[in-house]
C-alpha cells in the first residue's frame, strides 16, 4: 500500500514538473526567424570562372553572415551555389568605347542566380538573383580624430587608452571581416595575368576568384521559431560611440545626390545593451540626410560626400527615436580609392600612379614621330662623305609598340610596327586619351549603390542628443 502511495506521489510530482515546464515555455515569447524577401546575400566566388553560355553552374562563400532578428542564421562561408541564368550585351556607347580601344569582345553583363544553400551538410533551396559585381572589396575605416587641444591630461590619457582598445577591436574585427576575402582572392600575378588577356583583341570572359555579389532573395527562406531575446525598454538607445552595422537603402552619388536628401539604411547586425537586452534588431530602419556633396569637377578634382543618421525606427509601425550618428567605415572595392575622413565625410583619394599612363603615352608618341637621320661615325663610308643622302629613321620599334599598346591594345602592336601613320595615330589617340582621363577630365565620383554594407558611429555624449 505504502509502495503505491509513493509512486502515485512520484508519479504527480513528475506530471507537475512537466506541466510546469511546458508553462514556462509557452509563456516565453518565441520568434519566427526568416530571411525577408528582398534581403540582400553578399557571397564571393570560391574560383575564377570562364564564361561559356547560360546554365553555367556557379559556386560562391558566403561573405558576411545573415542574421534573422537577433541571431545569426547564416554563417559567414556557407557554400552557396548557382548558376547563370542570362548574358546580356552592353550597351551601344559602351562597345563604341571598347572597339576604339582595340577591344572587340567587350564583357557582357552576366546575371547569376543562386539555387542552394548548404548549411550542415543539408542542401536548402533558395532563389536570389545577383546582376553586379565588384572585385577587391575592403573596408574603408574613418580616419582617428585628434583630441581637442582643451582636453586636459587625464582625460587625454583616458581617451588615448579607449582608442588602443578600440583599434585593436577594430582591427581583429577587420582581420576577421577580411579573412575569406583574403583567402579567395586571387593573387598580383593572377590580376596581371587577366589585364593583360583582356587587353587581346578577343578573348574570353572570366569573373574572377573572389568577386563579390549582392544577391537579392526573390523568396523568404524560412528557419524554426526560437524564444526572443528580453527586449530594452522602450526609446532605449546604444551607448555613445557604439558602431552599428547597416546596409544602405538609399543609393548615393556626389553628383547626383543634392543636399538634404534623405539617407535611409537598415540594421543587419542586432544591437544590445550591456544586460544582452535587444534594443534594435536585424531589420530596423536607421534614417538621415545628406549634409555635404560635391560633384568632381575638371582637372581631376574629385566627388566628395557626407551624411548624418538623425533617427532610428524598430518597426514601421513605431515612432523613430532621435540619434546622431556619421559614417564610421564603409564596404568597396579598393580600385575606387574612397577615404572617410574622422568626420564620416567620404572622398575618391587621387594616386600619384595616374600620372605614369600618360608620361608613357606621350614618351612613345614623341619616339614614334622622330625621325632621326644617320649620324655621323667616321667610317668613309658614301653617308659620311656627303655622297648619298642617309635615310630617316622611322621611329623606336620600342616607342612604336608601347604607343600601339596604349592606343589600340595589343592589335595596336603589332599594326604599329607595320605602318609609321598608324603608330603615331594609335600613339596620339593613347596620350589624349591617358591625358584627358587622368589630369585634364574630371575627377571620380563617391558613389555608394542600394545595399552597400555600412558601419555609423554615434556621437560622443548621451544618447540621442542633438
Amino acid at each position: 500500500m505504502r509502495f503505491c502511495v509513493h509512486s502515485v506521489a512520484m508519479g504527480l510530482a513528475v506530471a507537475f514538473a512537466a506541466s510546469s515546464s511546458a508553462l514556462a515555455q509557452s509563456e516565453t515569447p518565441t520568434v519566427d526567424l526568416t530571411v525577408a524577401a528582398g534581403r540582400p546575400l553578399r557571397v564571393a566566388l570560391d574560383a575564377t570562372v570562364r564564361i561559356t553560355g547560360v546554365g553555367q553552374a556557379i559556386s560562391a562563400s558566403l561573405v558576411d553572415p545573415v542574421y534573422s532578428y537577433d541571431r545569426i542564421v547564416l554563417p559567414a562561408g556557407t557554400p552557396v551555389t548557382g548558376h547563370v541564368a542570362e548574358l546580356t550585351d552592353q550597351s551601344k556607347l559602351t562597345r563604341v568605347r571598347a572597339w576604339a580601344a582595340g577591344n572587340f569582345s567587350p564583357p557582357r553583363q552576366v546575371v547569376i542566380v543562386l539555387d542552394a544553400l548548404v548549411v550542415d551538410g543539408r542542401r536548402v533551396p533558395i532563389d536570389a538573383l545577383a546582376t553586379t559585381g565588384a572585385e577587391r572589396i575592403r573596408r574603408q575605416v574613418a580616419a582617428r580624430s585628434d583630441p581637442p587641444a582643451s582636453e586636459g591630461r587625464a582625460a587625454k590619457t583616458e581617451r588615448a587608452v579607449k582608442e588602443r582598445v578600440g583599434e585593436e577591436v577594430a582591427r581583429l574585427k577587420q582581420a576577421e571581416h577580411d579573412a575569406l576575402a583574403a583567402i579567395k582572392e586571387p593573387g598580383k600575378g593572377d590580376r596581371i595575368k587577366q589585364t593583360l588577356i583582356s587587353k587581346l583583341p578577343y578573348h574570353p570572359q572570366y569573373l574572377n576568384q573572389g568577386t563579390v555579389y549582392s544577391a537579392v532573395t526573390r523568396s523568404a527562406i524560412p528557419f524554426d521559431p526560437v524564444g526572443s531575446t528580453p527586449l530594452a525598454p522602450p526609446g532605449a538607445m546604444p551607448a555613445p560611440d557604439s558602431v552599428l552595422s547597416a546596409r544602405l537603402t538609399t543609393p548615393l552619388d556626389s553628383s547626383k545626390t543634392p543636399r538634404g536628401a534623405t539617407v535611409t539604411a537598415v540594421i543587419d547586425k542586432p544591437v544590445f545593451s550591456e544586460n544582452h537586452e535587444l534594443i534594435l534588431a536585424e531589420g530596423a530602419t536607421l534614417e538621415g540626410e545628406v549634409t555635404f556633396a560635391k560633384p568632381p569637377q575638371h582637372w581631376h578634382r574629385n566627388g566628395e560626400l557626407r551624411f548624418l543618421i538623425e533617427r532610428a525606427r524598430a518597426g514601421s509601425a513605431q515612432e523613430s527615436t532621435a540619434m546622431l550618428a556619421s559614417l564610421y567605415s564603409v564596404d568597396v572595392s579598393a580600385d575606387t580609392r574612397i577615404a572617410l575622413d574622422d568626420e564620416g565625410g567620404a572622398a575618391v583619394k587621387n594616386t600619384k600612379t595616374r600620372f605614369i599612363a600618360p608620361a608613357l603615352a606621350i614618351m612613345a608618341l614623341h619616339g614614334s614621330m622622330d625621325q632621326d637621320h644617320h649620324h655621323l661615325d667616321n667610317d668613309g663610308d658614301p653617308y659620311d662623305l656627303g655622297k648619298v643622302p642617309a635615310p630617316p629613321t622611322s621611329g623606336h620599334w620600342g616607342a612604336r609598340g608601347i604607343g600601339g599598346f596604349i592606343g589600340f591594345g595589343f592589335l595596336g602592336v603589332g599594326l604599329s610596327q607595320i605602318s609609321r601613320p598608324l603608330a603615331v595615330g594609335f600613339a596620339a589617340v593613347g596620350a589624349a586619351r591617358t591625358t584627358y582621363k587622368n589630369i585634364v577630365g574630371k575627377g571620380d565620383d563617391v558613389t555608394f549603390a542600394a545595399d552597400t554594407p555600412i558601419q555609423v558611429r554615434l556621437a560622443p555624449g548621451k544618447s540621442g542628443e542633438q
